[in-house]
């Protein structure tokens, strides 16, 4: 017999005496309310799902409810849920393990989102998505921790797919290409005789075309390795507010062509920003973020630039990080949009500034090879900060 009250889903089996006793409440106030039938039915409907929906207590410590789909997914029964929780663990690939029980136990408020394999008994691997989310009572405190675990092996193998068709397709497109502006640049430098003054310009325009196409493909084998795992890490120990202060420079120029303040914000002092990770990652991404506040933000604006230890409230399992704030205000991103930032290609507004929409998507990708995570805060007319929090460990599936 299941009952779903006041927030609480939990299964009706041999459970510590303490939890038969809430069970035995929550059932007693489903039958004074009469509406226990309504209930059978929504537990119906969960057990019927595809995806693992499960509860827990605070603390990770009792699983409470967990449907068939657990069984299906893990290839294991979910009774050992209930006498151990850390069986959910059992079954999660060992170079994820860390990881995984990082996000479930340190994440602010419950909450997490997270891909890792599962490996069932037989020795099949199968990837999973799951979103966890804290449930609160009536007071607004944190009652119970509910996750939903979608398997998306079949969509990974998808993206994989599509991944070897952009590395195949891009390598033979440069070929070409790489080809024609050969044959351009001959011609521009007059070896086949000579050429008018408005020849030479169409000809610095067909090429500049193709630099363009070449550097998009170069973003494009970007994502694919990033997302396959194949871009190369080299860590090492440097100061990030030197590298950041490295960075911004790199758009002192562009920033005064637009006539837009760009400062460096101190750290605060008596912080040490000495951390280990890959800085030339960490510069890639900061070059990104720092290039669209300039692109974006209209003539006469302000960006700002700060590097600093990173609050522990905001970061997304323990350990020392770091962050880097990149702020404007400009024109703030449209709400209805703010969910598609990190898309590949997503533009919101054509006409304001060049690009081609990938350097968000290549900088969270890069982002999350390190470990590390990119955040944003953005109101419409107002302004935008984009913050890449960087840990100074990586988690131990990272660990090179």
């Amino acid at each position: 017999m299941g009952s779903f009250a006041e927030g609480d889903l939990v299964l009706a089996r041999e459970h510590p005496s303490g939890l038969q006793e809430e069970i035995r409440d929550a059932l007693r106030a489903n039958l004074e309310r009469g509406c226990l039938e309504s209930e059978e039915r929504f537990r119906q409907i969960v057990e019927g799902l595809n995806d693992v929906v499960s509860l827990t207590n605070v603390g990770g410590t009792q699983v409470l409810f967990v449907n068939a789909a657990y069984d299906r997914i893990w290839g294991r029964p979910r009774e050992s849920l209930y006498e151990s929780p850390l069986a959910y663990l059992e079954g999660v690939h060992p170079d994820d393990r860390q990881r995984v029980r990082d996000a479930m136990t340190a994440q602010p408020r419950g909450s997490h989102s997270i891909e890792f394999r599962v490996v069932r008994p037989t020795g099949e691997v199968r990837w999973v998505w799951s979103h966890g989310y804290p449930v609160l009572d009536a007071e607004g405190r944190i009652y119970r921790i509910g996750s939903v675990v979608e398997d998306i092996t079949e969509k990974r193998q998808i993206i994989e797919s599509h991944e070897r068709l952009i590395r195949g397709f891009t390598h033979d497109l440069k070929n070409p290409l790489g080809a024609a502006d050969g044959h351009l640049a001959l011609l521009e430098m007059g070896i086949h005789g000579d050429v008018t003054e408005q020849q030479t310009e169409s000809l610095r325009r067909a090429r500049g075309a193709i630099r363009a196409a070449l550097d998009l493909i170069a973003q494009l084998l970007k994502i694919a390795r990033a997302q396959s795992g194949q871009v190369e890490i080299h860590r090492e120990r440097f100061d990030l507010a030197a590298l950041t202060s490295y960075a911004a420079e790199e758009f002192r120029a562009a920033a005064a062509a637009k006539r837009l303040d760009l400062e460096l914000l101190p750290s605060r002092p008596g912080d040490s920003l000495v951390i280990e990770t890959d800085p030339a990652l960490v510069r890639q991404i900061l070059a990104n973020l720092i290039s669209n506040a300039v692109k974006y933000t209209q003539s006469g604006g302000h960006i700002s630039v700060r590097a600093h230890v990173a609050n522990d409230a905001e970061t997304p399992r323990r350990g020392r990080w770091m962050a880097v704030d990149v702020a404007d205000n400009g024109p703030g991103i449209p709400l209805a949009k703010q969910g598609m930032l990190f898309h590949e290609f997503a533009r919101f507004d054509s006409g304001a500034a060049e690009g081609t929409g990938i350097g968000l998507a290549i900088s969270q990708r890069l982002a999350a090879v390190l470990g590390a995570s990119i955040t944003f805060t953005s109101t419409p007319g107002v302004g935008s900060t984009f913050t890449l929090r960087i840990p100074d460990e990586p988690p131990a599936s990272l660990a090179s």
